[in-house]
């Protein structure tokens, strides 16, 4: 999946966001909130909020970024698992590089955040499933959902073009061979719901829906930038 979820588009955003990029230099507050869908159709729903701020370096940007809320929606039977979530450090992935377009350099988004903390996390949460009173299929797919949940970075990278996406709305359809020899597909829509004054998007959506084996499920990602209060 990290192939179809992460930087799938840098080249298109590229080409599209010519325009020299303007950001405010005043803080703002970037949240990305994740909800996975799991198999008896609820959902795993964790949103990290961070104060960030663009300073001018080179011929581009950085963006600074520190961690100022967490909240953690999950079902009853999963609320330890929630509760480790919760208590998680999670630095987010700054400083991002950002070109003089707007885009983040491809690199930065892959970097690894801390190897230790996240594999911690994600073996003490599959150990409390396993205990769960639920059904195997639920069990199996919150374990999956782990990967979301300590934060991998990997595994679904923040979006190159997340602070210059044009309002066309972009889709890529895949078809990737499953073990037992069948096919299953892969759909990702990335649009661009409203924007900033200074026109960089305030809410930049990723719908991720999978067709596996018989299974369908869709996945979303969120990322909204607004002025911080005060600032």
């Amino acid at each position: 999946m990290a192939p179809l979820t992460g930087a799938q588009f840098a080249a298109a955003a590229s080409a599209e966001s010519a325009a020299p990029f303007s950001p405010p230099s005043v803080p703002l507050v970037l949240s990305r909130t994740v909800i996975r869908e799991l198999s008896d159709g609820k959902q795993i729903v964790v949103k990290r909020s961070f104060r960030v701020q663009f300073v001018a370096s080179g011929d581009g940007f950085v963006l600074t970024g520190a961690p100022i809320g967490v909240t953690v929606d999950v079902p009853p039977v999963l609320a330890g698992m929630a509760e480790l979530e919760r208590r998680r450090s999670e630095p987010g992935p700054f400083p991002l590089v950002i070109d003089s377009r707007g885009s983040i350099h491809a690199a930065n988004v892959l970097e690894t955040t801390d190897k230790h903390a996240r594999e911690a996390a994600r073996q003490a949460g599959s150990a409390l499933l396993q205990g769960a009173a639920m059904p195997e299929q639920a069990k199996r797919d919150s374990i999956q959902a782990l990967g979301t949940m300590a934060g991998d970075m990997r595994g679904s990278p923040w979006p190159v073009d997340l602070f210059n996406a044009t309002d066309a709305e972009r889709h890529q359809h895949r078809t990737v061979a499953l073990a037992d020899g069948s096919q299953g597909e892969v759909d990702v829509l990335v649009r661009v719901e409203k924007r900033l004054p200074c026109g960089m998007p305030a809410q930049f959506e990723r719908i991720i829906t999978t067709d596996l084996g018989g299974t369908r499920r869709v996945s979303r990602e969120v990322w909204n930038l607004e002025p911080a209060t005060g600032s």
